[in-house]
């Protein structure tokens, strides 16, 4: 059941058949609370961070930096990017707000405590998809199956290609690093996947389907993207690009 499951949820049929693997453990988020979001938010990135809610929305002319009421969802500040920037992944660095972009090879830098404007940037190479902060190190997406170690300088320390049982998983996009693992989503997937980035190994899938049925999304284009970790109480809060809902959960993995 949960190899049939997998293979029908995994990218409309991208992947290659499931076919000689394990396949690793399909577990069920609870559902806590639904909060409003705006539908306007084309989410790139969420964060966790200091008992705040932070977003990063993206699409050109209508990307921002934006803080959210946790308790409702309501937009607290927001941030307007250049209209020639598509915002992407988002996450934090040494006092720091680092927000990606697609295809601009630009990483924004913000002041945590004050982000009207940028402070500076980190230049790049290729797309940036997803950006999350692990120890001491930031991990990056670029629509492929590799995940990206970069230091504090932004440069590659280490490349780690995923695998959901041997196989290729392309189209990682948001990242959320939690407890030494990265919990990640993939583009038009409706399912999220837990991954060892030592070895690139997916060690859990979390069915995202009941998040879908309950998002009232409008399109299938409004894919579930969006994944940030409260560690204090041990939640999640997920949703999709131009969802009208955001989602408190609980995922039975072992953080």
């Amino acid at each position: 059941m949960i190899r049939e499951h997998i293979s029908v949820l995994l990218l409309g049929g991208v992947l290659p058949a499931c076919a000689q693997w394990s396949a690793p453990p399909l577990l069920k988020p609870e559902i806590l609370a639904e909060l409003p979001h705006d539908t306007g938010a084309f989410t790139q990135g969420l964060l966790w961070l200091d008992g705040r809610l932070y977003e990063s929305t993206g699409l050109y002319g209508q990307s921002t930096l934006r803080e959210l009421n946790p308790k409702t969802g309501a937009v607290i500040r927001n941030h307007a990017l250049p209209e020639q920037f598509f915002a992407e992944g988002l996450a934090n660095l040494r006092g720091e707000l680092v927000q990606l972009t697609w295809k601009e090879a630009t990483a924004f830098r913000y002041p945590i405590k004050r982000w009207d404007r940028p402070s500076g940037h980190f230049a790049y190479s290729g797309e940036g998809w997803g950006l999350t902060n692990l120890g001491q190190a930031l991990w990056m997406s670029d629509g492929s199956d590799t995940l990206f170690r970069r230091n504090a300088a932004f440069k590659i320390t280490a490349k780690v290609p995923v695998k959901l049982g041997g196989q290729p998983l392309p189209r990682l996009n948001e990242l959320e690093g939690v407890s030494g693992k990265i919990v990640a989503n993939v583009w038009y997937c409706d399912s999220i996947f837990v991954i060892d980035p030592r070895e690139g190994r997916v060690l859990a899938v979390v069915d995202g389907t009941e998040l879908v049925a309950r998002s009232r999304r409008r399109s299938r284009e409004e894919v579930l993207n969006g994944i940030a970790y409260d560690a204090r109480k041990k939640v999640f809060y997920l949703t999709g690009k131009d969802w009208p809902v955001l989602f408190r959960v609980r995922i039975p993995f072992a953080f």
